[in-house]
């Protein structure tokens, strides 16, 4: 123990231990400096660290470049140490030559790879190197083929390149290649000479494809989105100032096109960080250059829905991209809440539309179309493909029953049931989006993480619930999810956990609105399907009802006095399930939906009416013919043909009924009619409010003043108006 604290015991340990373990130029570096501070001064410890680099093992030829890179770094401190290192080498060489039988081999092709090292660090002057080579072609025979090879493959090239080495060399090698046409050489001899020739003068490559000459401004607009533009505020606005003075005006130049495709280019070639920077970019550019931010969207869209229609292995990456580039527009207020949940809903049906004969034979299972799946259909009927029972867990992995029964091969297979108001179901199977493919999951997760702090707000809470029970449904149908999906889905619902809390106490301090905290995991298939159902049947009920107002107010339908059942069962899971708007406001949301209940009341009250003024005008009008009857039949007494006049004047008192009710008809249309056009402007009205309310809240976000309008006048503009109007009055 005392003795390895003393510096031999530290030169052993570093000679015989960590040189033969340097691998890399950083620990070659490293050891070099240790042994120049702590044994460099003493001369015996240099001998030692000579010997040790000149008896490298020879099965260790890959150590050679390393102890090559040690020598030329020692050469500027202590160059007696490389001088007799290659002395000692170079009389090896000849030393071994001078051994005419043949063996041996391996010993003289690590001297050889070893001073083909040292003079490519210019340890070894390159005459040591010719003399060696020179000394095989006097005998190229034998093991001397293989070594003058050996010689020309370590440091030939480097010989062939440097100027004054490169007459000798190829003099040495037209020498060589006169001798190999001159003697005859078995097939490994000829085979070793010209992958040495190869090697020193490799055959001149095929004309490679000429870098593409781009214009001037193209040029630069190209190395300013994608080389100069990074995450950073200050390069952001310069970068948007340097495109704001491109050339515009000229139509020759499309400097929209030009921008938005190497915005896009930058984006997908590797700069996943400079996504963000992009939209920042585009959102500066909202005001005056319109065109970027229409362009930017379009594309994004349409490279998206290509990517599904088309999916590819290779472009997975980039569809990434182009989906985190859609959720930073949104973050930048570019892109609206309802393209975003467009898109994720495209995500999970696309492919997966029913077909005509599938909802035929549902309905015929079901025997009631009109009822829900979850009445009519078994748990059978509505398994998934993958027979996934368990939510995802962040502590267990989804087992999944890959048992086969033989009894199941002979069952006949039952088509699985839908629903009557459902347009896409998952279990539909799609070439493009089979069980096993999970990549669309990878695509929501990422745009969920990316519009997670600006989506969720309280009018689209219940959008992303009704969104996220759908999407429980589509991985309920997927038989596996890998490691690193399930891990980054885990994220998402976690993330999206923590906002909606979040949410829930912001709205608890500023309004007395209660919301369940998190969202809800379904814990089967059949549940987050019948969640599914549910919303879709009253989305469809409620797009029907809507169209059938559309039909009244234009005339093509006639008006329907009594509401049908399915109608008001709309009314009633309307009123249960929050569909709210885009907008943020809670208040604003909430007094829509009353004044939509209010008007839907005053409908069925005026129907109402309606039915009892018939009731009264056919009361009235029956009044009126029993009164004429009577005249008529004082009348017919007092003539002689009384049956013959009391026919004809039935007739008449049945025909003047008829016109009367339907005038009294025609009134009800017409006031129901003015009912709906009333409805339908009110309903106009709210929504240009709702329009003029988001616009200035965007507006005052984003620091426009406040301003609904770029054109509207402020108050500074009237008072000042107002004021050059007195001055000049005051003057007159």
């Amino acid at each position: 123990d005392a003795n390895k604290d003393t510096p031999h015991y530290k030169l052993t340990l570093l000679i015989e231990q960590e040189l033969p373990d340097c691998n890399r130029r950083d620990k070659i570096d490293e050891l070099t400096e240790k042994f120049c501070v702590n044994h460099g001064a003493s001369k015996n410890s240099r001998k030692r660290l000579q010997k040790a680099l000149f008896l490298v093992p020879r099965t260790r030829l890959d150590l050679l470049p390393y102890y090559s890179r040690m020598a030329s770094i020692l050469d500027r401190v202590y160059p007696e140490i490389s001088s007799t290192l290659v002395t000692e080498l170079e009389q090896q060489f000849h030393g071994l030559a001078r051994w005419k039988k043949q063996q041996n081999l391996e010993g003289r092709m690590r001297n050889a790879r070893f001073l083909g090292e040292l003079t490519k660090f210019r340890v070894a002057p390159p005459i040591v190197v010719l003399r060696c080579l020179r000394r095989c072609l006097d005998d190229f025979c034998g093991y001397n083929v293989d070594i003058a090879c050996c010689l020309l493959e370590s440091c030939g090239r480097y010989l062939q390149r440097t100027k004054h080495t490169r007459e000798r060399l190829s003099s040495l090698m037209d020498t060589m290649l006169r001798i190999r046409k001159a003697k005859i050489f078995d097939e490994r001899s000829v085979a070793l000479i010209n992958s040495a020739f190869f090697m020193v003068n490799p055959p001149k490559s095929l004309s490679r494809k000429q870098a593409k000459v781009l214009p001037p401004m193209e040029d630069y607009i190209q190395n300013l989105l994608m080389v100069q533009l990074v995450p950073e505020d200050k390069m952001v606005s310069f970068a948007s100032k340097q495109i704001l003075r491109l050339p515009w005006n000229d139509p020759t130049e499309e400097c929209g096109a030009m921008v938005v495709k190497y915005m896009l280019k930058a984006c997908r070639k590797g700069r996943y960080k400079v996504v963000g920077a992009i939209a920042q970019v585009v959102a500066s550019l909202r005001r005056t250059k319109s065109e970027v931010v229409v362009r930017v969207i379009d594309s994004v869209l349409e490279k998206i829905q290509w990517a599904l229609e088309h999916p590819s292995i290779r472009d997975q990456q980039r569809t990434v991209v182009n989906i985190r580039l859609l959720g930073e527009l949104h973050r930048n207020a570019l892109v609206a809440s309802t393209i975003i949940f467009e898109q994720l809903y495209n995500l999970i049906n696309f492919g997966h539309d029913i077909p005509q004969a599938l909802k035929e034979v549902s309905e015929k299972q079901n025997a009631v179309p009109d009822t829900t799946v979850s009445v009519g259909i078994s748990s059978d009927l509505l398994s998934g493909p993958g027979k996934v029972t368990q939510t995802i867990q962040e502590d267990e992995e989804m087992d999944i029953d890959k048992e086969d029964d033989d009894s199941d091969i002979d069952k006949e297979q039952t088509p699985m049931g839908t629903s009557f108001f459902s347009r896409y179901d998952p279990r539909v199977p799609f070439v493009l989006d089979p069980p096993t493919s999970v990549f669309r999951v990878t695509l929501i997760c990422t745009l969920l993480d990316t519009v997670a702090s600006t989506i969720l707000t309280n009018n689209n809470r219940g959008k992303l619930d009704q969104f996220l029970a759908a999407f429980q449904r589509y991985l309920f149908t997927k038989t596996t999810l890998p490691t690193e999906v399930e891990f980054a889905l885990l994220d998402t619902f976690d993330l999206l956990d923590s906002t909606l809390k979040n949410l829930e106490k912001e709205t608890k301090k500023n309004s007395t609105k209660n919301l369940p905290a998190g969202f809800r995991r379904y814990k089967t298939w059949l549940e987050a399907h019948n969640a599914t159902v549910v919303v879709e049947e009253v989305n469809a009920n409620a797009t029907a009802k809507a169209e059938a107002r559309l039909l009244v107010q234009a005339g093509v339908q006639p008006v329907q006095t009594e509401m049908d059942g399915a109608s008001v069962k709309t009314d009633e899971m309307e009123d249960s399930i929050v569909v709210s708007d885009d907008d943020d406001d809670d208040t604003l949301g909430e007094d829509q939906m009353s004044i939509n209940s209010k008007d839907d009341d005053t409908l069925e009250d005026i129907v109402e009416s309606g039915d009892e003024s018939g009731d009264d005008d056919s009361s009235f009008s029956g009044a009126e013919s029993n009164d004429d009857a009577s005249m008529e039949g004082s009348e017919d007494e007092m003539d002689e043909d009384s049956e013959e006049d009391s026919d004809e004047d039935t007739d008449d008192d049945d025909q003047n009924y008829d016109d009367d009710e339907e005038i009294d008809e025609v009134a009800a249309q017409e006031a129901y009619m003015r009912q709906l056009e009333e409805e339908a402007f009110e309903r106009e009205l709210r929504r240009l409010t709702l329009e003029a309310v988001e616009k200035g809240k965007v507006a005052a976000r984003t620091g426009s003043g406040g301003k609904v309008s770029d054109t509207m006048p402020t108050a500074s503009q009237i008072v000042r108006k107002k004021t050059v109007e007195t001055s000049n009055s005051g003057m007159d």
